[in-house]
């Protein structure tokens, strides 16, 4: 009986912990708009965002004064404006740069504002009244919470009986408390030996394609993307040139000098436009021509570069009589792009021809259709059948820029579609014949769009939020990747999805790489597979473990990094699949924590007690593994598996000397390759003083759970005697009492929240022997009295420090 009520009690307890958790995950909290005036003053600006989130108040505004200094609880921030604000500066005629931000952490004293104007300084209060907003929020998010947790029940207690290890991340992916997963869905259906059969047969005979090449200006791109459409179209070709009356004198008698050199050899027609007609009308002229040939026509820019091999690719989808349009991927194609989507990137001679080889080798022609929105006219192969349909392109659209699009939607509502072809990458140089005019023709554009489609951009939303090509756009990201990186090849990381001092390292390392590849691991999806670049970064997710590391396997020169691997639901069937990737590669093991030495990566045993490096002959229960299906692993074979791979490692990284010796006690044969590189604060903080008067308060620094000592802190709640403070949170299932419990907090938070709670001691009660404890260094260098029991780095750090107090 006593047994049946300490079950109920714990689950009991884990529920609340997640109802919590699910508040303080999707708690967000908005507050009126704030005059910044005193009483009977002129106005001075607003606060025009107040939003409470993630345990702190983010305000935005603006002001004419020249600083400002914002002070809530013990927290203060000052700020010289100076982020641009073209809507006041329009409303008021002043300057733009009157805009501003700042973050603190919540409290429910008053707002306090002081701001330098004119050489005066003007101080107001404003109660934010966020207590009661924050009741309000949070029984909204009671019945949010219950909505999605009611139909998880039968998972968890399926889970729950079972024993399943895999549950808690089941549960957190649910109910959105981890990272949003964003990106889209790989699909194998796109890549080389895929089993799937052909969309459409292959012709027996080549089909002839016109190919219309509008040219206004742009003598820089005009010579190489002529020659371009000479060397790589592997069709029968007609090519019809139409020179728009460019105001560069060069243009025309450079073109009517190439035509005359080479119409002998190529099929190939000049028209010459009396004076500039514009791209619209320029292009209805060569489609007037192109249908009397009666073949496919291609719409090509001269500032696209066309790659080996281009034409048979481009109008292959035209084979089922349904497609109207067809487009290539490219750095600059809108929902077409790589490496990003809708995000023009700038390719340095080379790379676009070394894409397009990745997705010809990897992208299969016979990739699942799919149906676009539009397609982009800088390169776009046009159904001669549905030309034929709708005619040419609306003359509205005058000088360029939307006229597609618009050709396109009346093409699906007569029931076309438009295709991408997905293993093709065209280079495009992005409106070098519009010039300074290409942002005014896309405001016109986009309006006659809007008009005559009001659902359009909906349509285009949507295909963004699903990605359907993300499979080869990300295949583009890696050989664009790739490229960029440094001598020592591409970085691969192996990280896992959980947060914390391995994510804040692993942000650093990325930071200084500048490209990069990582696979992450134990998110909703199995595997999760980002490409960093400067510009932005690249997600896509599979349960296919094999097939994103067959992905990241087509990159060559690469280096891996394996930075942590826990939350992966099968780290024995990880193991035995990574030493395909790090073959013949520089491979380096960081030691974030200790899953390469035994399951239980904490160390501790099934009690929870850290004894030291189990040997592998232990039986205790926590340092056994077992597979998704079942299958048991003892530790023995846990670190066979492991130590292969580690034989593998050029380099094993360690953050503390109490890491060096554990790892080393684990695989002795590995001690040479052992190289400690302790990890710096990204912060610095500053010391404090100690708060005067008033009784001693221990106060406690980060997410607190079971290996982090949140049994030790429970216990000293109950036992009562001393006060505690507890900046960050604590694990489900302990009771602090009346503890204050602050919740998330930022580096730069500290120094305000000692103030605000008191402390005058610092508690590390991390029971596990850390391979490195921020929070431990940011403790210490506050300057206050800091304890931590000897084991461990965080033993490592206390001893060597002045401020330091050992626990036995």
């Amino acid at each position: 009986m006593t047994g049946s009520l300490g079950r109920l009690s714990h689950l009991i307890a884990r529920y609340r912990w997640l109802r919590a958790h699910y508040r303080q995950c999707h708690l967000q909290v908005r507050l009126q708009r704030v005059e910044l005036a005193a009483p009977d003053g002129p106005t001075l600006g607003y606060l025009d965002e107040i939003r409470l989130q993630g345990g702190r108040v983010h305000l935005t505004g603006w002001t004419l004064a020249d600083r400002v200094v914002i002070r809530l609880g013990h927290a203060q921030v000052r700020r010289v404006p100076h982020a641009p604000r073209a809507d006041v500066a329009q409303a008021l005629g002043c300057h733009e740069t009157v805009g501003f931000q700042a973050a603190l952490p919540a409290s429910d004293d008053p707002l306090q504002i002081d701001l330098d104007h004119a050489g005066m300084t003007v101080t107001l209060t404003h109660d934010l009244r966020m207590a009661p907003a924050v009741r309000h929020a949070n029984r909204r998010l009671t019945r949010a919470f219950l909505r999605d947790v009611i139909p998880l029940v039968p998972r968890i207690l399926r889970g729950l009986l079972r024993n399943d290890p895999d549950l808690p991340r089941q549960v957190k992916a649910a109910l959105r408390l981890g990272p949003a997963q964003d990106g889209g869905v790989l699909d194998p259906r796109f890549l080389q030996g895929a089993d799937m059969a052909p969309a459409c047969p292959a012709p027996s005979d080549p089909t002839p394609v016109t190919i219309l090449l509008p040219v206004h200006n742009a003598m820089d791109l005009l010579p190489e993307a002529i020659s371009r459409i000479i060397a790589h179209t592997d069709l029968p070709w007609h090519l019809i040139v139409i020179e728009d009356g460019s105001t560069d004198p060069r243009i025309r008698p450079w073109l009517q000098g190439w035509v005359a050199q080479n119409r002998a050899a190529h099929s190939i027609e000049l028209i010459e436009n009396p004076e500039n007609l514009g791209f619209v009308a320029s292009v209805n002229l060569g489609l007037a021509r192109a249908g009397r040939r009666g073949h496919p026509v291609i719409l090509l820019n001269t500032d696209a570069f066309v790659p080996a091999g281009w034409a048979s690719r481009l109008t292959a989808p035209l084979r089922d009589p349904m497609v109207a349009s067809v487009t290539p991927m490219s750095n600059d194609a809108e929902i077409f792009g790589a490496p990003l989507i809708c995000q023009p990137t700038a390719l340095d001679a080379g790379d676009g021809d070394a894409i397009d080889a990745r997705l010809r080798a990897q992208i299969t022609p016979d990739a699942p259709a799919i149906a676009a929105p539009t397609g982009v006219g800088f390169c776009m192969a046009l159904s001669a059948g549905w030309l034929e349909r709708l005619g040419g392109f609306d003359a509205e659209f005058g000088r360029g820029y939307g006229e597609e699009v618009d050709w396109c939607r009346r093409a699906a509502a007569a029931g076309a579609r438009h295709a991408a072809a997905p293993d093709l990458f065209v280079e495009h140089h992005g409106g070098a014949s519009f010039g300074d005019e290409k942002q005014a023709l896309v405001q016109a554009g986009n309006a006659i769009i809007t008009r005559r489609y009001p659902g359009y951009d909906q349509m285009v939303q949507a295909f963004i939020r699903t990605d359907p090509l993300i499979t080869p756009r990300l295949v583009a990201a890696l050989a664009f990747a790739e490229r960029r990186a440094g001598a020592e090849g591409l970085p691969v990381y192996i990280a896992h999805s959980m947060g914390g001092g391995a994510e804040d390292a692993l942000q650093d390392r990325l930071r200084q790489d500048g490209y990069a590849a990582l696979l992450r691991l134990g998110g909703a999806e199995r595997a999760r597979i980002e490409v960093v670049c400067p510009g932005g970064r690249l997600i896509a997710r599979s349960d296919d473990l094999a097939l994103a590391l067959g992905l990241l396997q087509g990159v060559a020169r690469r280096r891996v990094i394996y930075s942590c691997a826990v939350g992966d639901p099968d780290p024995v069937g990880l193991v035995q699949m990574l030493p395909d990737l790090v073959q013949g590669v520089p491979f380096e093991m960081l030691f974030h924590d200790y899953l390469p030495l035994s399951p239980s990566f904490t160390l501790r045993d099934q009690d929870g007690i850290y004894r030291g490096v189990p040997a592998t002959g232990t039986t205790d229960p926590a340092h056994g593994g077992r597979r998704p299906d079942g299958t048991p692993v003892t530790l023995a074979q846990w670190r066979a598996d492991w130590g292969a791979l580690i034989a593998q490692a050029k380099r094993l990284v360690v953050f503390s000397r109490s890491s060096a010796e554990i790892v080393a006690t684990a695989y002795p044969q590995a001690r040479g390759k052992l190289a400690l590189v302790p990890h710096q604060l990204r912060q610095t903080i500053p010391a404090v003083p100690r708060p005067a008067g008033g009784p001693p308060v221990i106060g406690v620094l980060g997410a607190i759970g079971p290996q982090k000592g949140a049994a030790v802190l429970a216990a000293l709640a109950r036992e009562g005697g001393v006060r505690l403070a507890l900046v960050g949170q604590i694990a489900p299932g302990h009771d602090l009492g009346a503890t204050p419990i602050h919740g998330v907090y930022t580096p730069e938070d500290i120094p305000h929240l000692v103030a605000r709670y008191g402390i005058t001691h610092w508690l590390i009660p991390s029971i596990w022997p850390e391979t490195f404890s921020f929070t431990t260094h940011e403790c210490l260098a506050t300057g206050l009295p800091t304890m931590a029991f000897d084991l461990g780095a965080q033993g490592d750090a206390v001893r060597a420090a002045e401020n330091g107090i050992l626990l036995p």
